[in-house]
């Protein structure tokens, strides 16, 4: 009987190491929220809408796009400033926002910062596999993070 209990518990605590390593391992596969955040910014710079050059070998299309890359590049520039404004997450992904350009920051106290302001939302899933931009316009006052630009 002790030899059965000791065997059991043997095993418990095998299946319990498993499970810690396996638990962690796929936790470091996870983007973190400052990952998120750099790939976001580097989407928005690499598919036109700051005033920085888009990056044509890494544009996306949305919905309405067509197919005339420097009518889509003309229409995007300098409509979102370079720097991520907010942040939210949930279980998958981490959406990350940026202040359309027409927004003066200047007039901008801290009750308004927490409105839904102009600007958009690029999607990351937390397991990196995908980055799009959001085609709906962002409810930024749900949004978890609030940054300065």
């Amino acid at each position: 009987m002790n030899r059965i209990k000791k065997t059991s518990l043997f095993t418990i605590i095998v299946f319990g190491i498993i499970w810690v390593l396996t638990s962690s391992f796929q936790m470091t596969n996870e983007l973190t929220k400052e990952q998120a955040i750099e790939l976001a910014e580097q989407y928005i710079i690499d598919n036109g809408y700051t005033n920085s050059p888009a990056n044509k070998t890494k544009l996306n299309y949305e919905l309405f796009d067509g197919n005339d890359v420097d009518k889509i590049i003309a229409r995007r520039k300098n409509t979102l400033r370079k720097k991520a404004f907010c942040i939210s997450e949930n279980e998958e992904r981490w959406d990350v926002g940026f202040l359309s350009t027409s927004v003066d920051l200047n007039k901008l106290d801290s009750e308004k910062r927490k409105t839904d302001l102009s600007g958009r939302a690029v999607i990351v899933m937390k397991n990196g596999k995908e980055i799009r931009i959001a085609h709906k316009e962002p409810l930024f006052s749900y949004f978890d993070t609030l940054f300065l630009n």
